[in-house]
């Protein structure tokens, strides 16, 4: 009884705004506080059920079927197999089977919600280039097996005061709206650029650029700055590492190059190299699929109130990189390299293990 008197005051409500959903809408939550709020579809099904069945209530015939009999099974089985990408939602309204017995037939079945895998897009030559690379890298790996860990993997990256908010997994239940918010302040935006580096067992770095990062920028870090944070690898490792990076334009910058072929004569990988660095290949960056992953999950566990106190998070999340954790990069980019090959220079992050 206590629907149907819901649904009276609901069409009166609609005369009032003279068939406006979204007003009615707002004036029902107005008037009517202490009911649950009524979206402006609400109105919009109250209305058209009333139109075809001279009732607020749908015939027996017309509603949800809440079993899970083999007929219904069946059926839902059969929309999914003709269409994975269906919602639930979508599968019980053109079944008529409610939606938590949509679920469970599914759950039954062994059926899972796997969700979509995002991936860089490969254009034009990217699959050859990934694919010599990752040719090139197996004959160093052939020769000396501990190849992967005498490369210096570097990368920048870019950490913002401004966090994306997943409003996804943040709810707040409740009989009414609470019109809950959180402010962002976007007109006080800063952010940091950031370096770092894998080598073997070490992560190097960080090392924040204050000024815009360039190819003067870069080359000043390459010549100054990186041989200091250097310091604390062995010698012997020193003379003979490689070094990596990708084709960002400061990388590409003629005295970037130029500082690189002295610094690591024949032993740099990136574009404009003999060692070419296959564009559009964060899959088979250490930087890119785990360190930086790890420490923005860390940063921005609290929002970051300075930027020192940014800094301060990232030098910590970094110190918090431990040498098995690198190994086991390694270990990781080494699959990587063997799945790339596999699938001739495609996204392969979705078959991993």
């Amino acid at each position: 009884m206590a629907a149907v008197n819901d649904s009276v005051d609901m069409l009166l409500v609609l005369g009032e705004c003279q068939g406006n959903y979204r007003r009615a809408s707002e004036l029902y939550a107005v008037r009517y506080p202490e009911r649950p709020t009524k979206s402006h579809m609400a109105f919009k099904r109250m209305k058209d059920r009333l139109r075809r069945h001279n009732s607020f209530q749908l015939p027996l015939q017309e509603r949800i079927r809440p079993t899970t009999n083999n007929n219904n099974a069946i059926n839902v089985l059969a929309a999914v197999a003709v269409n994975p990408h269906l919602s639930t939602r979508q599968i019980s309204r053109d079944s008529g089977i409610s939606k938590s017995s949509v679920s469970r037939i599914l759950r039954n079945n062994r059926m899972h919600p796997y969700h979509i895998s995002l991936h860089q897009e490969l254009t034009g030559n990217d699959f050859i280039q990934r694919v010599n690379f990752c040719n090139w890298m197996q004959e160093k790996l052939a020769q000396d097996d501990t190849f992967l860990s005498k490369i210096l993997f570097s990368d920048e990256a870019t950490f913002s005061n401004i966090g994306a908010v997943n409003r996804h997994n943040m709810h707040f239940w409740s009989s009414v709206n609470p019109r809950w918010i959180q402010t962002v302040q976007y007109q006080h935006r800063w952010s940091l650029n950031v370096w770092c580096g894998i080598l073997g067992d070490y992560l190097i770095g960080p090392h924040f650029f204050d000024t815009t990062l360039n190819g003067n920028t870069y080359t000043n870090f390459l010549l100054n700055k990186l041989p200091l944070l250097l310091e604390d690898i062995p010698l012997a490792l020193r003379l003979i590492m490689w070094f990596q990076q990708d084709g960002a334009p400061p990388h590409y910058a003629r005295p970037s190059r130029n500082a690189l072929n002295i610094l690591y004569p024949n032993r740099w990988i990136g574009r404009g190299s003999l060692t070419h660095w296959p564009p559009r290949s964060p899959d088979i960056t250490p930087l890119d699929f785990f360190l930086w992953g790890f420490i923005k999950q860390k940063v921005f566990s609290t929002k970051p109130t300075t930027p020192d106190d940014m800094k301060e998070r990232i030098r910590q999340a970094c110190a918090d990189v431990t040498p098995q954790m690198l190994a086991e990069v390694r270990r990781s980019l080494h699959n990587r390299i063997n799945k790339c090959l596999e699938v001739n220079g495609n996204n392969f992050e979705h078959l991993l293990q």
